[in-house]
């Protein structure tokens, strides 16, 4: 189960596509590094998780039709125009798709900043499995419309918490 959708892309010979797939590898790469950091090693967990969260953020741009900014965005789904797109979605989906990996090493959780306030932001925090959100990473794919933005929870400008209504089980839903 750890390498279901998790082999390398190919690359063409047209030049367009060659420079986007190496441009991912190298994304891959570095996302990869910085999950290996969580665990003090790389395990090939590490490195289905990163090709995982990547190939599911670019669905999940796709399947939004994101409209950068990520705040226009939110306004075209709030007046109907777009369906999905908010941050407690791109959760909501990217959870969905890391917990059907079934990691051992790895625990994703969903987190919140501002909780219950009109500035409102949820987001993935990934952590070594039984270890702590302020020791994760952030992966926040709503924050550059549909472009992965990762980061140490302690580096980030988002004061993030476990959502009070994160069980692990039952997640949150969004309106």
């Amino acid at each position: 189960f750890f390498f279901n959708g998790c082999s390398a892309r190919g690359v063409s010979d047209d030049g367009g596509a060659a420079t986007v797939a190496l441009a991912n590898d190298k994304k891959a790469q570095q996302l990869e590094a910085d999950l290996a950091l969580l665990l003090g090693y790389r395990d090939d967990e590490t490195l289905c998780l990163a090709r995982t969260i990547l190939a599911e953020t670019d669905t999940l741009a796709r399947n939004y039709q994101v409209q950068p900014p990520a705040l226009w965005h939110n306004f075209l789904v709030n007046i109907g125009i777009r369906d999905r797109g908010l941050c407690c979605h791109w959760t909501q989906d990217l959870l969905r798709k890391i917990e059907s990996l079934q990691l051992q090493n790895y625990q994703a959780v969903w987190a919140v900043s501002r909780h219950g306030t009109w500035r409102e932001h949820n987001c993935v925090v990934v952590t070594a499995a039984g270890q702590g959100i302020t020791t994760g990473l952030v992966l926040d794919a709503w924050r550059d419309a549909g472009h992965l933005y990762w980061a140490r929870v302690a580096e980030d400008r988002y004061a993030w918490q476990r959502h009070p209504g994160d069980n692990g089980i039952a997640r949150i839903r969004c309106r």
